[in-house]
């Protein structure tokens, strides 16, 4: 992680930027779709995690939650071939794909603001979402020690709560 963070403080530094022509527009949107796709996956991790006894349970759904960030990548090669096409445009305002497939299009081809204002709007009223969703599950399924639940109860749970 050391390594990682001193890397990106060196890219992220105005000298290094400008010797490798690195708009700051660039680090501050990486930046900002990074932090918004943290909150965003970190609080469906969360809910996953309050509903579930162990890592064992928890982990079928594991690939539920990632199954997004999968799709995204499938998507980037036709993304960025066409940033300003209608299926781009489409998947780069799920809040799930948005941290990955928008930040593509603002590097290869920068997309109107409304757009980009859109999308993170999207995205930041998705993480108010997830965040209150978790606090359900965990509201519910931290007292529910030992028993594991099923989806429907987990709806139930979020009615609940």
């Amino acid at each position: 992680m050391g390594i990682w963070a001193a890397i990106g403080v060196a890219i992220a530094s105005p000298k290094a930027a400008a010797a490798i022509n690195l708009p700051f527009s660039f680090i501050f949107y990486f930046g900002l779709f990074y932090l918004l796709g943290y909150l965003l996956y970190s609080a469906m991790f969360a809910a996953v995690g309050a509903a579930f006894n162990s890592a064992d349970e928890a982990q079928q759904w594991n690939f539920v939650i990632i199954s997004p960030l999968i799709v995204a990548s499938t998507l980037m090669t036709p993304v960025a071939s066409s940033p300003s096409s209608g299926l781009a445009i489409f998947v780069s305002m799920i809040p799930f794909c948005a941290p990955v497939l928008m930040y593509l299009r603002i590097v290869v081809e920068r997309p109107p603001a409304w757009q980009i204002a859109l999308s993170v709007a999207i995205l930041v009223a998705s993480i108010f979402f997830a965040m209150n969703v978790a606090a359900r599950v965990y509201r519910v399924g931290i007292l529910m020690y030992g028993k594991r639940p099923t989806l429907r109860e987990l709806f139930r749970w979020l009615r609940y709560a």
